[in-house]
């Protein structure tokens, strides 16, 4: 067990957290999971040390260098990056390519692909070293080709192809490195089960406040630099990323185990088809593909549209654009905190239920706003959108959490990031599947820009749709985090496996099933 500690992916070296000193310290204000018994919250500089202490007790259990690596992935590259590009290009298909809401939609579905193919990013990582190393070079690579691709779309003219091309590169660029630090999570939760749902929060809280800074700052870029060159701006997340490698200490593979990179994968993909074949693990990715968007047609184009409308809509600038966006992380960071403080310890089934019954009644608001019911209830439109985009996005997190600390807890052992990466792609995949199926709502209904009078039907189908899901809530386990049992999938009872290890004497040398 000591030696399969020392070889995680990141090869930081992580120690689970026993009797330590801080724990001692923290007696008081913490219990023995590192959550807080709520003692010295009274006030605003109560919150401030608390976090200071929880943020100490995540570097002392996963290590300083982990921690500052989970902030640059997730809070710059995932969070301020893809906050400032979602603006960008959604300015950038309305105002430079000039597309009717349905396709813009299509051809940004067909840019988040690589978002679901991740499970090949990680076996190609750990099967395919550069130089003997597995996680650095990729991710100087991706910063390097993701920034010239931002450069690109900031300074030529392109058609919608060669667009879409460039932005789904993006896509890859973003996609690859977040396989290992998605991996780096799972394993680490198993170090520390009783911090998972403390380590997925630094995560979304990370993302959460890089995108608030994202948000903030989009609205004022798309004004004044315009849409294409906003992408300059958003080249800082992939350029970042070299210096997340930094952060990510790895030592070279000697050559005897490069050549037993092969073998590992092809054992990796046997216990991956094993453990897909467990209903443990199958039901709840199919409940997550099904809930995360497949059953549930995504709109947000045409509402995007319809917002930024001087005629018909009310015609909201770029500045409100960014405003919106912004108000929506705090209420993640708000939905993030409830989650961690007051919700994780319900069952599953309760934290998948509700949330999905308050975001169906809350998207069923939009037909008030698109209807101009509003105005005529005295309400501003400025003053309804903030608030509605403030519910959504803080439920949305609020659902989100408990899928991210399940996936976790659903890794086998040796395959952790693997199963990992698959969960989060099924998660990726559904969304990707809304977008089509808005897509094909928005055609159905005839919804384009000079043509907005079937806007509140598509918005009716979208809100009761988002109850969908809750036919297959069978599909997860009736219990809390903490009694999650994953599938047993063990490494060492393939007696040609054995053999094999003991042949080339590297099997406890090298993490066989580190494929992210």
């Amino acid at each position: 067990m000591e030696k399969e500690d020392e070889e995680v992916p990141i090869l930081l070296e992580l120690q689970p957290q026993t009797e330590t000193e801080t724990d001692v310290d923290n007696e008081d204000e913490f219990t023995t999971n590192g959550h807080s018994k709520g003692v010295g919250w009274s006030s605003p500089l109560g919150y401030v040390r608390q976090f200071l202490k929880w943020m100490a007790i995540m570097k002392d259990t996963f290590g300083g260098p982990f921690v500052v690596f989970v902030m640059i992935v997730y809070g710059v590259t995932q969070g301020f990056a893809k906050a400032m590009k979602h603006l960008v290009s959604n300015y950038y298909w309305k105002d430079v390519q000039k597309m009717q809401p349905v396709y813009a939609q299509s051809f940004m579905a067909l840019s988040s692909i690589p978002w679901d193919m991740k499970p090949i990013y990680g076996l190609i990582t750990d099967t395919f070293p550069i130089a003997g190393y597995r996680r650095w070079p990729y991710f100087v690579i991706c910063g390097i080709t993701g920034s010239l691709c931002l450069w690109a779309l900031a300074f030529l003219k392109l058609t919608p192809w060669p667009a879409t091309f460039l932005m789904a590169t993006v896509a890859l660029c973003n996609a690859f490195p977040d396989v290992v630090a998605d991996a780096s999570l799972a394993q680490c939760s198993k170090i520390a089960p009783t911090l998972s749902s403390d380590l997925q929060s630094l995560a979304m809280g990370s993302l959460a406040a890089g995108g608030l800074v994202g948000c903030g700052v989009s609205g004022a870029a798309v004004h004044g630099l315009g849409p294409q060159h906003s992408y300059l701006l958003v080249s800082v997340g992939p350029l970042l990323l070299i210096v997340a490698a930094l952060a990510l200490p790895e030592r070279r593979l000697p050559n005897t185990v490069l050549s037993f990179q092969f073998k590992a994968l092809m054992h990796t993909i046997q216990l991956f088809g094993k453990t897909l074949r467990d209903p443990v693990l199958w039901k709840p990715a199919l409940y997550i593909y099904l809930s995360q968007g497949s059953l549930c047609p995504d709109i947000s184009e045409a509402m995007f549209f319809w917002r930024t409308d001087p005629v018909v809509g009310p015609g909201f600038g770029e500045e409100f654009m960014g405003l919106v966006s912004a108000v929506g992380k705090v209420a993640m960071i708000i939905g993030i905190v409830c989650y961690n403080r007051w919700l994780q310890q319900h069952t599953l089934r309760k934290m998948f239920l509700w949330p999905r019954v308050v975001s169906a009644f809350i998207g069923l608001l939009d037909i008030i706003l698109v209807s101009r019911m509003n105005l005529k209830m005295h309400i501003p439109d400025q003053a309804f959108v903030l608030g509605d985009e403030a519910l959504t996005d803080a439920i949305s997190k609020i659902q989100i959490m408990p899928m991210l600390v399940l996936s976790s807890q659903l890794c086998p052992a040796g395959i952790e990031a693997t199963i990992f990466a698959f969960l989060m792609s099924m998660s990726n995949f559904g969304h990707t599947c809304g977008h089509w199926f808005g897509a094909l709502l928005l055609k159905w209904l005839h919804v384009q820009k000079d043509d907005y009078s079937k806007l509140w039907l598509a918005v009716l189908i979208r809100s009761l749709m988002r109850l969908s899901p809750l036919l297959f809530l069978f599909l997860i386990p009736d219990c809390t985090v903490e009694n999650i049992k994953p599938p047993c999938v063990s490494l060492l009872n393939d007696t040609k496996t054995m053999e094999t290890a003991k042949d080339t004497e590297l099997f406890d040398k090298v993490s066989v099933h580190d494929s992210n």
